[in-house]
């Protein structure tokens, strides 16, 4: 670590003595970021648009309420999801690993909601969804 930490000081004090090289950079960069801003997002190529026919929702809870509480509003918001004739199935989770590599806490309820082919869906929800 303090060789990593020197390094770094080493960098920072030539930065700091050629600024005008560090500085004359900044516009250019600042001028390519706001051109890139302009540009609509989909044209990028950052995130293919994606319609895998299912639909994944995520909700949070209070963080005071008890797994017995979440549990029985998950049930009652997977009805609410399959009463949806769209739907084919949905799957629920309550709370968070016990690994700890989710960043939710433990009143996450996550849903996957999995649909039917699109020919068999109501004329309502044959609009486009980038609009």
């Amino acid at each position: 670590m303090a060789f990593l930490t020197e390094s770094y000081r080493r960098s920072l004090r030539v930065a700091i003595k050629l600024r005008w090289v560090t500085l004359e950079r900044r516009p250019a960069r600042s001028c390519r970021i706001g051109l890139s801003g302009l540009q609509r997002r989909d044209r990028l190529g950052v995130l293919p648009h994606l319609d895998e026919g299912a639909i994944w929702a995520r909700g949070t809870l209070a963080d005071s309420t008890s797994l017995t509480e979440g549990d029985r509003f998950t049930t009652q918001s997977r009805y609410v999801f399959a009463s949806f004739p769209e739907v084919t199935t949905v799957v629920s989770e309550v709370g968070r690993p016990d690994d700890g590599t989710d960043t939710g806490g433990f009143g996450n309820t996550e849903y996957f909601v999995d649909l039917k082919p699109k020919d068999q869906w109501r004329p309502v929800f044959h609009k486009d969804k980038r609009r």
